[in-house]
């Protein structure tokens, strides 16, 4: 029967040319020697560590090639000799010292049939070596600069509290942080929910601990319970094969932060409820179960007992992460700290942007006059904004965004267009000197631009703003 080209591999065939272009691709120098020691075949590498071409190396006995590629020892008779595996240093005329393991290959009758001679330089050896502790040391300082910077930004988080609803809120969480208890915090988007968290956690008996914190909102579902629970290698699809260790099991010793919580799907809503129950969970494809030891901060700005009554949130979980409940309420109910945050955004991105400016009264009133349906989130990002775009030393109204003056507009009763219906002279131009005093605050922003535009001497403008503007200088 004639001899196949082809040699089968698990199943799959690979040529004679396939096998030898993988031979020669080896970053190992890789011989092979018959059962007297006879080289029958040298890949490419071999050139490398020993200075001669692989087909000079071809059908030399040990001896010739010991002498030929000024290698000692020669390791294929020791080999022999023992009939078992064995490794070697050997040094060679280029230099390198080499680590040679010769493996025999035994025929049906426990005879040594052939000899493979895998053979790599010590020094390369131990370049690598070194290479992975230099990795590892780098690793180790990464993971210590990342436990410094994470502890500092927590230190860092300021939480403005100067209205009574904000001091009243501080009272308690001064009360209940350094107990190990779950709390639910209420608010709208961009009240400070995280800040706030983060607070509890800096004030905790868990503050040397990690805090680990995840949106709810920003995960897709079907990878919301591996980033929770953490998977085995394998366990499916795309794994890692060596696994993936959890959020949950990272909060281990601190805090466990779960940001709107009311997206959490259905399915892994029974079981946050047993790991705050249990303590313990199985990951994706385990077996083993593992043990948590984290405090649950969880927050969300919906309607929960409204979900609950829509069947979208479990009444039992609700209770075990509502053991104490803080609301934080918007910002357009607390001017308060509106006027104090304006003023702490203004001081921190002048320190970020090397930066200095003052506020004119005018802008400062429209700025506390304004509903921030974006609560916190939006006066950091306008402030910045302004730090960072306006030239001039005072940051005018006329450096508002069209948004503040249409929403000054809606708040100023504007005059009608049509006739006015006066009785006397005097109605009549009260009337006109309003609309033309409401106008040009609108257009040009400052009492200053307002008495250059109409003619008249700044405090009159100012007189008159604060008569005909709800009362208010803006």
């Amino acid at each position: 029967m004639r001899e196949s080209k082809y040699v089968s591999v698990h199943n799959k065939q690979l040529s004679r040319e396939l096998l030898l272009k993988i031979l020669d691709n080896s970053y190992d120098a890789i011989f092979a020697t018959d059962s007297t020691g006879i080289t029958i075949y040298a890949n490419k590498a071999c050139e490398q560590y020993y200075g001669i071409r692989p087909s000079d190396m071809i059908g030399k006995d040990p001896w010739q090639f010991m002498e030929q590629a000024g290698c000692y020892p020669p390791t294929a008779p020791i080999t022999l000799h023992s009939k078992a595996r064995n490794t070697l240093e050997q040094s060679t005329r280029t230099g390198a010292k080499m680590v040679v393991t010769n493996t025999p290959i035994y025929d049906q009758n426990g005879n040594i049939e052939f000899l493979v001679q895998n053979c790599r330089d010590v020094k390369q050896l131990a370049d690598i070596k070194r290479d992975f502790e230099q990795t590892k040391e780098l690793l180790a300082r990464m993971e210590e600069e990342v436990v410094v910077l994470s502890k500092k930004e927590l230190q860092n988080v300021k939480l403005v509290a100067h209205s009574a609803q904000m001091k009243e809120l501080m009272t308690l969480v001064e009360k209940v942080a350094p107990v190990d208890i779950n709390i639910l915090i209420l608010g709208e988007t961009g009240t400070g929910k995280s800040a706030l968290a983060k607070n509890i956690h800096r004030i905790s008996s868990r503050q040397n601990g990690p805090f680990i914190s995840i949106n709810c909102a920003a995960i897709p579902e079907e990878l919301m319970e591996s980033e929770l629970f953490g998977y085995m290698g394998g366990a499916f699809t795309g794994a890692l094969q060596k696994g993936k260790t959890g959020l949950i099991e990272l909060a281990d010793g601190g805090t466990l932060f779960l940001d709107e919580i009311a997206e959490l799907p259905p399915r892994l809503q029974g079981k946050i409820l047993d790991v705050i129950q249990e303590r313990r969970f199985i990951p994706i494809g385990g077996h083993q179960v593992k043990t948590v030891d984290c405090r649950i901060i969880s927050a969300t700005n919906r309607n929960m007992n409204t979900m609950i009554e829509r069947g979208l949130f479990r009444e039992d979980l609700y209770y075990r992460l509502n053991v104490i409940e803080l609301e934080l309420r918007p910002l357009r109910e607390r001017p308060e700290d509106t006027l104090a945050l304006i003023y702490y955004f203004l001081n921190k991105f002048h320190k970020k942007y090397k930066k200095d400016h003052s506020i004119s009264p005018e802008c400062r009133d429209i700025l506390l006059d304004y509903s921030w349906p974006g609560n916190i989130r939006e006066l950091e990002n306008m402030i910045e904004r302004l730090v960072v775009v306006v030239e001039d030393s005072t940051i005018e109204v006329c450096h508002l965004p069209k948004i503040f003056s249409e929403a000054f507009s809606k708040s100023i009763q504007f005059p009608a267009t049509e006739k006015p219906q006066v009785r006397t002279l005097d109605e009549a131009i009260c009337q006109l000197e309003r609309r033309m005093i409401v106008e040009a605050l609108h257009k040009y922003g400052s009492s200053r631009k307002v008495a250059h535009a109409l003619h008249i001497s700044q405090s009159k403008a100012y007189r008159l703003i604060e008569k005909y503007c709800n009362n208010k200088l803006f």
